[in-house]
């Protein structure tokens, strides 16, 4: 096998499809081009929300681009400042409205969104299945 420097490969694997942006946009601060793959939280962002991947969200770059890649990103990690939210004054709340979960979708809207794929799944095998007989 030939080495590519333009295949892409996988720099890293991140937890959630926003730290892998996160990730892209550091890198394109650089100049190097990187994509961030989702997986089912990006299809179906109401039920899953900003919850971390089962399989994680791969990023990748060119082949020609990785070393360069791996040395933005730990210069990026070494630079960053952490923050002590202890010691950070948020100040108090102005209203008096119920604080509501990140992420939470109405029940019915769940069960809706699970319909219409199971109707869309089950029309897909449909077709399949006259395409086969025809």
């Amino acid at each position: 096998m030939t080495y590519d420097p333009d295949q892409m490969v996988t720099l890293t694997t991140a937890a959630t499809e926003y730290a892998a942006n996160i990730t892209v946009v550091v890198l394109a601060d650089a100049g190097i081009e990187a994509k961030a793959f989702g997986g089912l939280a990006t299809v179906l962002p109401g039920v899953f929300g900003g919850a971390p991947s089962v399989f994680g969200v791969p990023v990748q770059v060119r082949a020609g681009d990785l070393d360069q890649a791996r040395q933005v990103l730990s210069n990026n990690k070494r630079d960053s400042v952490d923050i002590d939210w202890d010691a950070v004054e948020v100040g108090e709340r102005e209203d008096d409205s119920p604080l509501t979960p990140v992420g939470h979708t109405p029940v019915a809207a769940t069960i809706a969104l699970w319909t219409a794929i199971v109707v869309l799944l089950v029309g897909g095998l449909l077709v399949v299945a006259l395409m086969l007989q025809g």
